[in-house]
């Protein structure tokens, strides 16, 4: 089955064969959420991000350039996870054609150990009528929280962290914060 149909509604929660009960628990289910969970490996092979954003929209309105809003910061959320929190990749390698080549060859390696590819990556949105808010989880072992950047602060980010992910969450989302020691991290947007 797809994603797309499997996260269609009245689906709340798709969780990837193998991963059952490594959801992690929230509150009672209420009206305007949804939840998926992926491994590692199904997260870099397939859009994913993609895919749950337009699960959300089949939910709730989003309109305008919220869209591509939404698009930009959940993708980025979801490959920060997955090379920094779940592989544990050093992406400064990607300054030059021979360190991207490279940069591909560590993660396909650690696609190959099962350990690594079946860590999990949650992503899960709550909306009201005023707000969405996407959170996405890894299984890493997280970060300070002052590797977050300000707002107006592009450059001091990418200094203190190894690449422009932060910046670029805190340029397209109303609200940013870093929770449970950097292993999540929620995106708001003002609907």
């Amino acid at each position: 089955m797809s994603l797309s149909q499997a996260l269609s509604p009245p689906v709340i929660q798709c969780v990837e064969l193998g991963l059952e009960g490594r959801l992690k628990a929230g509150r009672e289910r209420v009206v305007g959420q949804l939840s998926l969970l992926v491994s590692t490996r199904s997260a870099y092979r397939h859009p994913v991000g993609r895919r749950f954003l337009e699960a959300i929209e089949k939910r709730t309105k989003i309109a305008g350039d919220l869209h591509d809003r939404i698009g930009t910061a959940v993708q980025e959320a979801v490959m920060n996870s997955l090379l920094h929190g779940n592989l544990h990749i050093d992406t400064q390698a990607r300054e030059s054609l021979e360190g991207l080549n490279e940069l591909h060859e560590s993660i396909a390696h650690e696609l190959e150990r099962p350990d690594v590819a079946h860590c999990m990556i949650q992503l899960d949105a709550l909306w009201s009528t005023k707000m969405l808010y996407v959170i996405v989880r890894d299984s890493g072992v997280g970060y300070p929280r002052d590797r977050l950047p300000r707002r107006g602060e592009p450059d001091a980010c990418a200094a203190r962290s190894s690449g422009r992910g932060l910046s670029i969450l805190t340029a397209v989302c109303d609200r940013v914060a870093v929770i449970e020691g950097g292993r999540a991290i929620r995106l708001g947007f003002r609907l």
